[in-house]
């Protein structure tokens, strides 16, 4: 089995990165191959807006996020391991997303199957530093919202997300060990599910 794991932050070794690593640990203890990219090291152009992808299955813009397209369609499951910025995602992460328009026009424009019908499964991992959002929002509606639209293009089954407030200081999931082995479980069920799915 094999999985891609994404860390938007611009932050390195950041709460949420931290927990990424710890689900990433539960996927390999049950032999899971896990690929793991930081996207703001990368080099990903927003979406222009071009339509290209609404007349055949292509990306016109040339950089990093071509190099995803192929591993996008070949894998099992996706990991996507945020921090919340004014309650999404940070820039790059938002930019990777939107060049997913490819997936969806594939999908809803084009009538493609680009992934068969294997079951595939994403997790959201998310840290924001409030308990709430404007008002009392739920924190995490709107990030939740658009990985529930990202999954769908991606053919993904989202799994349930791994969601935590109050959590601001850069280091503060060291000292929550309790937390770091929730994600490494949570990694673990991952594993398990995709492997009784007949992968």
């Amino acid at each position: 089995m094999h999985v891609l794991a994404f860390s938007t932050s611009p932050r390195y070794g950041g709460n949420s990165e931290r927990l990424l690593d710890s689900v990433i640990s539960g996927l390999m203890l049950e032999g899971v191959v896990v690929e793991k990219y930081r996207l703001h090291e990368m080099e990903i152009t927003p979406c222009k807006g071009c339509g290209t992808c609404d007349h055949e299955f292509r990306c016109s813009i040339n950089d990093d996020f071509q190099r995803f397209i192929e591993v996008l369609i070949s894998c099992d499951g996706v990991l996507f391991a945020s921090p919340l910025y004014f309650m999404n995602v940070p820039a790059r992460g938002k930019a990777f997303i939107d060049r997913c328009q490819i997936f969806w026009s594939a999908k809803y424009q084009l009538g493609l199957n680009v992934f068969g019908c294997r079951r595939r499964l994403g997790l959201l991992i998310s840290c924001g530093g409030a308990k709430a959002g404007p008002g009392g929002a739920p924190l995490f509606r709107g990030i939740e919202d658009t990985m529930t639209f990202l999954f769908d293009a991606l053919g993904l089954e989202m799994m349930e997300s791994l969601l935590l407030t109050d959590i601001e200081r850069k280091d503060v999931i060291s000292g929550r060990p309790d937390i770091l082995e929730k994600a490494r479980e949570r990694g673990r069920m991952m594993a398990i599910q995709l492997a009784g799915s007949g992968k």
